[in-house]
């Protein structure tokens, strides 16, 4: 289910949110749980029994920990949601890299075949998570297989982030179950999730529609290729900050406070800083449970670059998302190595260059190497009488939509804007809404749904 539907917006939603209104304190997180898995089960009954096994399994698997706690107990406990993401996502990959055909892996063929979870590697990074916490002591193991069940499939940030850490929800989830009267901040909350749902058609959304019209095989002018790139480096962004947002907004309408996933990141002046601003809690996990316990800078060169590359596999099985994410491990350690002279860029600069850098990067998420380089090529190869495939308004509307972000910026307007005239104003609110309905027909599924 996704929350540009009508189905969640006109029903599922205000469904969920007057029967949590209206029960008692005791029975908040029951509601919460039965919404989340409804809302998971939209996706389908195997997805939602793979769910629901991997948070068991976990569960028990901490539950029952050693007293004397041992490496090779958290390693069961995570290797499971580990060997079933790669069953559901990756073995296919695997199996065209050792050249193995489809037909020749008997039943991990079903596994190749089928759509991937949506969610899936969201919720196995939240509960590998949670027993490497158990393990570390760094949180007490949860007896309640229902408010655990809760934390992992809690619907706003379950399918595209951010990746919560039980630390942050269960003492938040206790208090759903003790405190008498929730204070819900409905203005800021509601005003989170419509100008997030109004960026993700608007933006996001209708921009993917310019987006397509460039075709690599066809081509166009150089500017064309341009626009493509620049284009889809907005479009990923608001598609995924958009639900990150929304998610918040969804949050305080339920009492749960959920951390920020973006941090303004295209304001950033380096690569480094780019990725302690953009995906925030990937970014803090993979720092947290793979590249401190790899020993850190000790071995900065090499943990970096399985980091990035761990980060692009993460994010899609195939060769371009191994080579996105060794681009980002090499834009990282080139900075690291260029930073004295880099730093004393003019922030302008420091800026436009990092969002060139991270831009050229994207269009590694759609298409495959071959593809990707005829795009590249196609930034510096000229062609003669070639109509161009983006007019005047095109760009017109790349430039508001760029202008948005490093001029206006969502922090001014929205997200650190408290009781502001124009976004706080339910008039506004509304009609924005209204707006938005009125093209909900533009709307994509998110891109992350499937991650």
């Amino acid at each position: 289910m996704n929350f540009n539907a009508p189905e969640f917006l006109f029903f599922f939603l205000p469904i969920t949110l007057l029967v949590y209104h209206t029960v008692g304190p005791h029975l908040r997180i029951r509601v919460l749980l039965v919404a989340s898995l409804i809302f998971y089960a939209w996706s389908g009954l195997l997805p939602f029994a793979l769910m629901v096994a991997t948070v068991v399994w976990g569960w028990l698997l901490a539950l029952y920990q050693p007293v004397r706690q041992r490496a090779w107990s958290v390693a069961i406990a995570a290797a499971v949601p580990i060997l079933l993401l790669w069953l559901f996502k990756y073995v296919a990959f695997t199996a065209s890299l050792v050249g193995i055909p489809l037909s020749h892996l008997g039943p991990l063929e079903f596994f190749a075949l089928i759509t991937v979870p949506a969610g899936i590697s969201f919720y196995t990074f939240k509960i590998v998570a949670y027993n490497v916490d158990v393990y570390d002591g760094a949180i007490e193991r949860e007896t309640s297989l229902r408010r655990l069940l809760t934390f992992i499939s809690f619907f706003p940030p379950l399918i595209a982030g951010p990746i919560l850490r039980y630390r942050q929800l269960a003492p938040q989830l206790r208090k759903l179950e003790t405190d008498p009267q929730l204070k819900i901040d409905w203005r800021e909350a509601l005003k989170l999730f419509v100008f997030a749902l109004a960026a993700k058609i608007f933006i996001a959304d209708i921009l993917r529609l310019m987006h397509e019209r460039y075709s690599v095989a066809t081509g166009g002018t150089q500017l064309d290729a341009l626009f493509s790139i620049l284009s889809y480096s907005f479009v990923i962004y608001f598609d995924f900050w958009s639900y990150s947002v929304m998610a918040i907004g969804l949050g305080r309408m339920l009492g749960v406070e959920i951390p920020r996933n973006f941090l303004e990141p295209y304001l950033s002046f380096s690569p480094k800083e780019f990725w302690r601003r953009w995906h925030v809690t990937l970014s803090f996990w993979l720092r947290d449970y793979v590249y401190l316990k790899m020993g850190g800078r000790e071995r900065y060169v090499r943990n970096i670059l399985i980091i990035f590359v761990l980060c692009g596999l993460w994010h899609g099985a195939g060769l371009n998302f191994i080579v996105w994410g060794a681009y980002h491990a090499a834009l990282v350690i080139g900075y690291h190595w260029l930073q004295p002279w880099w730093d004393r860029l003019p922030k302008g600069v420091g800026i436009a260059l990092t969002f060139a850098l991270v831009s050229f990067g994207w269009p590694l998420f759609y298409l495959d190497l071959s593809n990707y380089l005829t795009l590249m090529g196609a930034l510096i190869a000229t062609k003669s009488a070639v109509a161009p495939v983006f007019g005047a308004q095109h760009w017109t509307y790349l430039a508001a939509v760029a202008f948005l972000v490093f001029v206006l910026r969502e922090d001014r307007l929205l997200l650190l804007a408290k009781d502001q005239a124009i976004t706080g104003s339910p008039v506004v609110q509304g009609t924005v809404f209204v707006a938005t309905l009125a093209f909900l027909s533009f709307g994509r599924n998110f891109i992350y749904f499937q991650f």
